[in-house]
């Protein structure tokens, strides 16, 4: 959540670039560092009189601002977009796994609840994108700032490993079909559902402590990690990448390597029985017809 920043902050950096340039010097060609070459080649753009003698070059700064323009085309128009397209899918995938027939189906709820977990952090994102384009506030207050990056980091956490959840079922599926009706059930699975969330829910508590409504050098209020929590969170954010990201990312792999394995296994011994059945009924199929002639003459 906190990674979700405006990108106007792409704007201010190119206009603070632009606007130190007025104070810096000619004479300080030769010496001047990389970002005040840039300055220096926006002064020269606004000023064409500022020295003949100096070939400097617009492509920086117009890069810099073709890239603002794109940045704000994709916050502005992008990102509402995805995410009222994945809210209403979500809400739509919900109705469907639970109010049909596929509820009947143990790996409707993980599915269900996946759905459930995308649509908490979707809200989310909506009210980050509300708070930096209409400059709804809400994020940027105490309470909610807490309560909003607690229920990010619990959602994106639980829809990993309900992910992992369901491949864990799939592979069994596959793997041990025979054992399936036992071991995939929807008891087990609202069970499984469960202990995930409580997990997640518990393990990302520390965001009520760790993150909060900090003040910038300007006086301007925003929700962003608390300083005196910087060290802790380095070690943190370790771990919940580990939990979150490496740990189910290789039991993911692994297991749809394992099916990918067993459904080619499958298929070739499929093909090699259809070839040896359909050799054998073929015989069978002429000598009954050959036997049947003479009865259908006798009568």
């Amino acid at each position: 959540m906190f990674s979700i920043t405006s990108t106007y902050s792409t704007h201010a950096r190119c206009m603070e670039e632009s606007s130190s340039s007025m104070d810096v010097s000619p004479r300080g060609r030769r010496s001047v560092s990389p970002t005040v070459w840039v300055n220096l080649t926006y002064y020269a753009y606004r000023n064409r009189s500022f020295d003949p003698n100096l070939d400097f070059e617009e492509k920086p700064v117009e890069a810099c601002h073709s890239l603002y323009f794109l940045l704000d085309f994709f916050h502005q128009y992008y990102i509402p977009s995805i995410i009222l397209l994945g809210l209403v899918g979500n809400l739509l995938s919900c109705v469907v796994f639970l109010n049909t027939h596929l509820r009947i189906r143990s790996s409707s709820y993980y599915l269900a609840a996946l759905a459930t977990a995308d649509f908490g952090f979707l809200i989310t994102l909506l009210l980050v994108w509300l708070n930096n384009t209409i400059g709804w506030k809400v994020f940027n207050k105490d309470g909610w700032c807490e309560t909003l990056v607690y229920v990010s980091a619990v959602c994106s956490s639980l829809s990993v490993w309900l992910i992992v959840a369901f491949t864990v079922e799939r592979f069994i599926a596959v793997q041990y079909p025979l054992h399936r009706p036992h071991i995939c059930t929807i008891a087990r699975a609202k069970t499984i559902v469960l202990v995930l969330v409580i997990l997640a829910l518990a393990s990302h508590s520390y965001s009520f402590v760790t993150a909060g409504v900090v003040t910038s050098r300007d006086g301007e209020e925003y929700c962003d990690l608390k300083v005196e929590y910087l060290e802790t969170m380095k070690i943190i954010s370790i771990i919940d990448s580990i939990a979150s990201l490496i740990a189910p990312l290789v039991l993911i792999i692994v297991m749809n390597t394992m099916i990918m394995r067993n459904l080619l296994r499958f298929s070739r011994r499929f093909k090699q029985t259809s070839t040896t059945s359909t050799d054998c009924p073929s015989r069978d199929r002429s000598d009954i017809n050959l036997n049947q002639i003479p009865v259908s003459i006798f009568v």
